[in-house]
Protein backbone atom coordinates (compact mmCIF):
# COMPACT_ATOMS: atom_id res chain seq x y z
CA UNK A 1 0.00 0.00 0.00
CA UNK A 2 1.52 3.55 -0.65
CA UNK A 3 2.49 5.58 1.93
CA UNK A 4 -0.38 8.34 1.98
CA UNK A 5 1.55 12.16 0.79
CA UNK A 6 0.44 13.72 3.94
CA UNK A 7 2.31 11.70 6.18
CA UNK A 8 5.72 11.88 3.78
CA UNK A 9 5.01 15.38 3.75
CA UNK A 10 5.31 15.39 7.57
CA UNK A 11 8.16 13.35 7.74
CA UNK A 12 9.71 15.54 5.83
CA UNK A 13 9.20 18.65 7.86
CA UNK A 14 10.66 16.81 10.67
CA UNK A 15 13.55 15.13 9.10
CA UNK A 16 15.63 17.88 9.11
CA UNK A 17 18.23 17.50 12.68
CA UNK A 18 17.58 18.90 15.71
CA UNK A 19 18.65 16.15 18.20
CA UNK A 20 21.40 13.38 17.63
CA UNK A 21 19.11 11.09 16.20
CA UNK A 22 19.06 7.19 18.20
CA UNK A 23 20.33 5.16 15.36
CA UNK A 24 23.06 5.97 13.16
CA UNK A 25 25.27 4.75 10.77
CA UNK A 26 28.66 5.48 9.55
CA UNK A 27 29.70 4.67 6.03
CA UNK A 28 32.34 5.11 3.89
CA UNK A 29 32.01 6.96 0.83
CA UNK A 30 31.78 5.53 -2.59
CA UNK A 31 31.83 2.15 -0.53
CA UNK A 32 28.36 0.15 -0.45
CA UNK A 33 26.81 0.55 3.08
CA UNK A 34 23.55 -2.11 4.20
CA UNK A 35 20.90 -0.56 6.38
CA UNK A 36 18.58 -2.77 8.06
CA UNK A 37 15.24 -2.55 9.60
CA UNK A 38 14.47 -3.37 13.05
CA UNK A 39 11.39 -5.38 12.58
CA UNK A 40 9.38 -9.22 11.91
CA UNK A 41 8.08 -7.82 9.02
CA UNK A 42 9.23 -9.99 5.82
CA UNK A 43 9.23 -6.94 3.35
CA UNK A 44 9.17 -3.48 3.43
CA UNK A 45 8.76 -0.34 2.38
CA UNK A 46 12.13 2.42 2.37
CA UNK A 47 11.84 6.23 2.30
CA UNK A 48 15.10 8.56 2.05
CA UNK A 49 14.24 11.60 4.12
CA UNK A 50 10.71 10.96 3.60
CA UNK A 51 10.49 10.53 0.25
CA UNK A 52 9.44 7.40 -1.33
CA UNK A 53 11.67 7.75 -4.06
CA UNK A 54 15.61 7.85 -3.14
CA UNK A 55 18.01 9.84 -4.60
CA UNK A 56 20.49 7.17 -4.07
CA UNK A 57 20.83 3.67 -6.26
CA UNK A 58 20.03 1.24 -3.75
CA UNK A 59 19.04 -2.69 -3.57
CA UNK A 60 16.38 -3.61 -1.09
CA UNK A 61 15.70 -7.37 0.14
CA UNK A 62 13.16 -7.60 2.80
CA UNK A 63 14.08 -6.04 5.70
CA UNK A 64 17.70 -5.28 4.24
CA UNK A 65 18.45 -2.10 2.49
CA UNK A 66 21.85 -1.66 0.83
CA UNK A 67 23.15 1.99 -0.80
CA UNK A 68 25.48 1.12 -3.06
CA UNK A 69 28.13 3.44 -3.32
CA UNK A 70 27.31 6.25 -0.76
CA UNK A 71 27.92 8.99 -1.70
CA UNK A 72 26.58 12.77 0.27
CA UNK A 73 23.04 13.04 -1.64
CA UNK A 74 22.61 9.46 -0.61
CA UNK A 75 23.08 10.43 2.92
CA UNK A 76 20.06 10.79 5.32
CA UNK A 77 17.35 9.58 7.12
CA UNK A 78 16.19 5.86 5.76
CA UNK A 79 13.08 4.83 7.12
CA UNK A 80 11.14 1.27 6.62
CA UNK A 81 7.43 0.87 6.31
CA UNK A 82 4.98 -1.04 6.75
CA UNK A 83 1.84 0.69 4.62
CA UNK A 84 1.57 3.89 6.74
CA UNK A 85 3.38 2.14 9.64
CA UNK A 86 6.57 3.62 10.78
CA UNK A 87 8.92 0.52 11.31
CA UNK A 88 12.15 2.06 11.71
CA UNK A 89 14.80 4.43 11.43
CA UNK A 90 18.51 4.67 10.61
CA UNK A 91 20.45 8.26 10.07
CA UNK A 92 23.13 7.04 7.59
CA UNK A 93 26.30 9.67 6.92
CA UNK A 94 29.68 9.48 5.42
CA UNK A 95 32.81 9.32 8.07
CA UNK A 96 34.88 12.53 8.44
CA UNK A 97 38.38 13.18 9.70
CA UNK A 98 36.70 15.43 12.10
CA UNK A 99 39.29 17.99 11.11
CA UNK A 100 36.13 20.77 12.25
CA UNK A 101 35.21 20.95 15.63
CA UNK A 102 38.78 20.20 17.05
CA UNK A 103 38.46 23.97 18.34
CA UNK A 104 37.45 23.47 21.76
CA UNK A 105 38.08 25.47 24.79
CA UNK A 106 36.91 24.65 28.12
CA UNK A 107 36.65 26.51 31.62
CA UNK A 108 35.67 25.49 35.15
CA UNK A 109 35.26 28.95 37.25
CA UNK A 110 36.50 26.68 40.47
CA UNK A 111 37.81 23.28 41.36
CA UNK A 112 34.21 21.69 41.84
CA UNK A 113 34.64 19.44 39.22
CA UNK A 114 31.81 21.32 37.60
CA UNK A 115 32.87 22.63 33.77
CA UNK A 116 32.08 24.15 30.33
CA UNK A 117 32.94 24.07 27.04
CA UNK A 118 32.73 25.43 23.66
CA UNK A 119 33.51 24.37 20.25
CA UNK A 120 32.90 25.06 16.07
CA UNK A 121 31.15 22.98 13.51
CA UNK A 122 29.10 22.90 10.41
CA UNK A 123 25.70 24.89 10.90
CA UNK A 124 24.18 21.79 10.30
CA UNK A 125 25.29 19.35 12.77
CA UNK A 126 24.06 18.43 15.91
CA UNK A 127 26.62 17.34 18.73
CA UNK A 128 27.08 15.43 21.64
CA UNK A 129 29.34 14.96 24.40
CA UNK A 130 30.80 12.56 27.53
CA UNK A 131 32.95 12.63 30.13
CA UNK A 132 35.77 10.40 31.23
CA UNK A 133 36.05 11.02 34.92
CA UNK A 134 38.93 11.27 37.16
CA UNK A 135 38.63 7.58 38.72
CA UNK A 136 38.29 6.38 35.20
CA UNK A 137 34.45 5.72 34.59
CA UNK A 138 32.68 6.88 31.44
CA UNK A 139 29.63 9.47 32.23
CA UNK A 140 26.46 9.19 29.99
CA UNK A 141 26.56 11.00 26.91
CA UNK A 142 25.21 14.55 27.22
CA UNK A 143 23.72 16.54 23.99
CA UNK A 144 25.06 20.07 23.04
CA UNK A 145 22.98 23.09 22.45
CA UNK A 146 23.94 24.58 19.13
CA UNK A 147 23.37 27.76 17.22
CA UNK A 148 25.15 29.41 14.58
CA UNK A 149 27.96 26.87 14.20
CA UNK A 150 29.13 26.78 17.89
CA UNK A 151 28.14 24.36 20.33
CA UNK A 152 28.37 24.30 24.44
CA UNK A 153 27.56 22.14 26.94
CA UNK A 154 28.44 21.50 30.61
CA UNK A 155 29.95 18.61 32.69
CA UNK A 156 30.52 17.85 36.42
CA UNK A 157 33.07 15.21 37.53
CA UNK A 158 31.16 14.17 41.07
CA UNK A 159 34.47 11.78 41.71
CA UNK A 160 36.50 15.18 41.18
CA UNK A 161 38.20 15.56 44.78
CA UNK A 162 39.44 19.52 44.63
CA UNK A 163 42.36 18.57 47.72
CA UNK A 164 43.87 16.02 45.61
CA UNK A 165 46.82 16.00 43.43
CA UNK A 166 45.36 15.39 39.73
CA UNK A 167 47.11 12.71 38.78
CA UNK A 168 45.18 11.69 35.28
CA UNK A 169 44.02 14.02 32.48
CA UNK A 170 40.10 14.29 32.15
CA UNK A 171 38.88 13.02 28.97
CA UNK A 172 36.08 14.36 26.55
CA UNK A 173 34.88 12.40 23.39
CA UNK A 174 32.78 14.28 20.74
CA UNK A 175 30.69 13.04 18.07
CA UNK A 176 28.91 14.98 15.53
CA UNK A 177 26.25 14.71 12.89
CA UNK A 178 25.75 16.81 10.48
CA UNK A 179 23.20 16.38 7.21
CA UNK A 180 25.55 14.38 5.30
CA UNK A 181 28.67 13.72 7.65
CA UNK A 182 30.02 12.08 10.54
CA UNK A 183 32.48 13.65 13.11
CA UNK A 184 34.29 12.68 16.38
CA UNK A 185 37.21 13.74 18.33
CA UNK A 186 38.71 13.72 21.74
CA UNK A 187 40.79 15.97 24.13
CA UNK A 188 42.42 16.05 27.43
CA UNK A 189 43.09 18.61 30.05
CA UNK A 190 43.48 18.57 33.63
CA UNK A 191 40.90 20.98 35.83
CA UNK A 192 43.92 22.70 36.55
CA UNK A 193 44.86 24.21 33.53
CA UNK A 194 41.31 25.66 32.64
CA UNK A 195 40.69 27.26 35.86
CA UNK A 196 39.16 30.52 35.51
CA UNK A 197 38.11 32.91 38.33
CA UNK A 198 34.56 34.50 37.94
CA UNK A 199 35.16 38.31 38.68
CA UNK A 200 35.46 39.25 42.55
CA UNK A 201 32.20 40.56 44.09
CA UNK A 202 30.86 43.14 46.53
CA UNK A 203 33.65 45.72 45.77
CA UNK A 204 33.34 48.97 48.72
CA UNK A 205 35.02 51.93 49.23
CA UNK A 206 35.22 53.98 52.07
CA UNK A 207 37.22 56.85 53.79
CA UNK A 208 38.46 56.93 56.81
CA UNK A 209 41.29 58.42 58.48
CA UNK A 210 42.28 60.66 55.76
CA UNK A 211 42.79 56.88 53.18
CA UNK A 212 39.79 55.39 51.06
CA UNK A 213 39.88 51.67 52.20
CA UNK A 214 38.48 49.48 49.90
CA UNK A 215 36.89 45.97 50.66
CA UNK A 216 36.25 42.69 48.78
CA UNK A 217 35.14 39.37 48.43
CA UNK A 218 36.15 36.46 46.68
CA UNK A 219 33.82 35.13 43.54
CA UNK A 220 30.58 33.23 45.09
CA UNK A 221 31.91 30.44 42.67
CA UNK A 222 35.21 29.68 44.30
CA UNK A 223 36.32 26.97 45.97
CA UNK A 224 36.41 26.97 49.69
CA UNK A 225 38.04 27.48 52.32
CA UNK A 226 40.20 30.79 51.31
CA UNK A 227 42.74 29.56 53.08
CA UNK A 228 43.45 26.78 50.50
CA UNK A 229 42.19 28.54 47.64
CA UNK A 230 44.00 31.74 47.68
CA UNK A 231 43.66 33.93 45.14
CA UNK A 232 46.28 36.85 43.95
CA UNK A 233 43.86 40.14 43.28
CA UNK A 234 44.81 42.62 40.93
CA UNK A 235 43.07 46.00 41.22
CA UNK A 236 43.22 48.67 38.56
CA UNK A 237 42.48 52.32 39.75
CA UNK A 238 42.07 55.65 37.80
CA UNK A 239 43.37 59.15 39.15
CA UNK A 240 41.14 61.97 38.18
CA UNK A 241 43.84 62.86 35.43
CA UNK A 242 42.99 59.50 33.85
CA UNK A 243 46.16 57.61 34.82
CA UNK A 244 45.89 54.17 35.66
CA UNK A 245 47.98 52.48 38.33
CA UNK A 246 48.28 48.48 39.28
CA UNK A 247 48.62 46.93 42.37
CA UNK A 248 48.22 43.29 43.02
CA UNK A 249 47.47 41.67 46.74
CA UNK A 250 47.51 38.33 48.18
CA UNK A 251 45.91 36.93 51.09
CA UNK A 252 43.04 39.53 51.92
CA UNK A 253 40.35 41.05 50.69
CA UNK A 254 41.58 44.79 51.73
CA UNK A 255 43.60 47.62 51.06
CA UNK A 256 44.37 51.46 51.39
CA UNK A 257 45.26 54.09 49.26
CA UNK A 258 45.84 57.58 49.91
CA UNK A 259 45.57 58.66 45.98
CA UNK A 260 42.77 60.65 45.39
CA UNK A 261 40.86 57.76 43.08
CA UNK A 262 38.01 58.09 40.65
CA UNK A 263 37.16 54.64 40.40
CA UNK A 264 38.49 51.30 40.78
CA UNK A 265 38.13 47.34 39.21
CA UNK A 266 39.62 44.15 40.11
CA UNK A 267 40.74 40.90 38.48
CA UNK A 268 41.76 37.85 40.41
CA UNK A 269 43.54 34.67 39.61
CA UNK A 270 44.93 31.18 41.35
CA UNK A 271 48.50 31.91 41.87
CA UNK A 272 49.35 28.82 42.42
CA UNK A 273 48.28 26.88 39.12
CA UNK A 274 48.94 30.39 36.93
CA UNK A 275 45.23 29.93 35.94
CA UNK A 276 44.09 32.67 33.65
CA UNK A 277 42.99 35.89 35.35
CA UNK A 278 39.22 36.48 36.07
CA UNK A 279 37.21 38.88 33.75
CA UNK A 280 37.15 42.29 35.30
CA UNK A 281 34.44 43.69 37.54
CA UNK A 282 32.66 47.07 37.20
CA UNK A 283 34.22 50.24 37.68
CA UNK A 284 33.27 51.51 40.85
CA UNK A 285 33.15 55.08 40.70
CA UNK A 286 34.86 56.44 44.36
CA UNK A 287 35.73 60.07 43.73
CA UNK A 288 31.89 61.44 45.09
CA UNK A 289 33.14 58.87 48.61
CA UNK A 290 36.46 60.76 48.24
CA UNK A 291 34.77 63.95 48.51
CA UNK A 292 31.93 63.21 51.08
CA UNK A 293 34.81 61.56 53.31
CA UNK A 294 36.53 64.94 52.89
Amino acid sequence: MPIPVLLVLCVALTDALTAFPPKFLVGNLNKDVVVKCNTSKLQVAWTQNGEPEPMAELLAEGRTLTILGLDLPATGNYSCWDGGVLLDSTYVVVGNSGEEGRNVSCQAESYRGSFHCSWLGPHSAVFRARLTHSNGSVGDWVHAAGHGGRFSTSFTDPSFCPFAEELRPLQLSFEGISDTSFLNFSIHFFVRDIVRPDPPQELTARMQGGQLHLAWAPPASWSLPKSYFALLYWLQYELPNGTQVDAFVEGTEKMSLQERVQRVRISCQDPYTNSSWSPWSGWWEVDTAWLRGG
